[in-house]
């Protein structure tokens, strides 16, 4: 794969390999010809290009044959190499048609990865103030990717709701139309969403997504989304895996303590708005 990136343009010719360096732009010589093509051009299948040259001039075998008359053409029209333009050079292929001698990360990840439409709701996990397993967990989340009950039935597996007792455990539900993960989040944007405040899904996350005029206030809104989705969900993993059991008001205090320790933290990033994000979260919890 990394072989399609790479290009060498031939100036001495004393390093680059005749029949396996990409030297005319048409990938590995010996693809086109087969192995009989160092029968025909006289080249072994270890020679240089500088072996393919004679003086000031190509120098290669059955030059009139009829079979690889097109590649003998081609390699005529390549410059003669020469010892005064100096030492060959590998070339990375930067972008259509585009070849330099520096590697770029970013170029070379737009050419190999699979593009996809952006998705709406791609600023709602990844944002620079966000704290990152939150994000994870919400990513999560927002793909329905959660091993929560309606999955874990496909895999013959039945369980509820260990917050509320629901029988149907689904994202929907646990996010936020359980009782419990209700009563956290709306005790935690009531300041912001005020009689708004609903506990479906799909309304919710609309709602996030919606732009706001207070830039402080959409940066809050999206990290409580994060931390209330992230303690609810490690709520629920400790009262099925170790029977430990939280109230909501126990989950407001860490909630809190996280926000305020990540808005705090602002304060030695790029960004210096940890005094009116922390004011205006005093204002919210107060």
């Amino acid at each position: 794969m990394a072989y399609e990136f790479m290009r060498v343009e031939v100036r001495d010719c004393a390093t680059t390999h005749f029949w396996f360096d990409n030297w005319m732009g048409v990938g590995k010589l010996i693809d086109a010809t087969g192995a009989i093509g160092t029968t025909y051009l006289g080249l072994t299948r270890r020679a240089l290009v500088c072996n393919a040259v004679s003086g000031d001039g190509w120098s290669m075998r059955n030059k009139r044959s009829r079979r690889f008359q097109l590649l003998y053409n081609q390699i005529l029209a390549e410059q003669v190499p020469s010892v005064d333009r100096g030492s060959d050079l590998v070339l990375w292929k930067q972008g259509e048609d585009d070849y330099k001698d520096s590697f770029s990360t970013t170029n070379t990840w737009e050419q190999i990865r699979s593009k996809k439409p952006k998705v709406d709701w791609c600023r709602v996990v990844w944002f620079s103030q966000n704290i990152p397993r939150y994000a994870f967990i919400t990513w999560l989340a927002i793909q329905n990717r959660l091993s929560t009950g309606d999955r874990m039935r496909s895999w013959g597996i039945t369980q509820g709701c260990g917050l509320c007792g629901e029988q149907d455990e689904t994202r929907d539900h646990l996010f936020f139309a359980c009782p419990y993960s209700f009563t956290v989040w709306e005790g935690l944007v009531r300041g912001l969403f005020g009689r708004r405040t609903n506990p479906d899904w799909s309304i919710t996350l609309n709602e996030i997504k919606r732009s706001r005029t207070s830039q402080l206030d959409t940066i809050l809104l999206k990290l409580i989304f994060q931390a209330v989705i992230y303690h609810i969900w490690r709520e629920r993993n400790s009262r099925r895996h170790q029977g430990k059991w939280t109230t909501t008001d126990q989950i407001h205090k860490v909630i809190d303590r996280s926000m305020r320790n990540r808005i705090v933290s602002l304060k030695y990033g790029p960004q210096h708005k940890h005094a009116g994000l922390l004011q205006r979260w005093f204002q919210l919890t107060s």
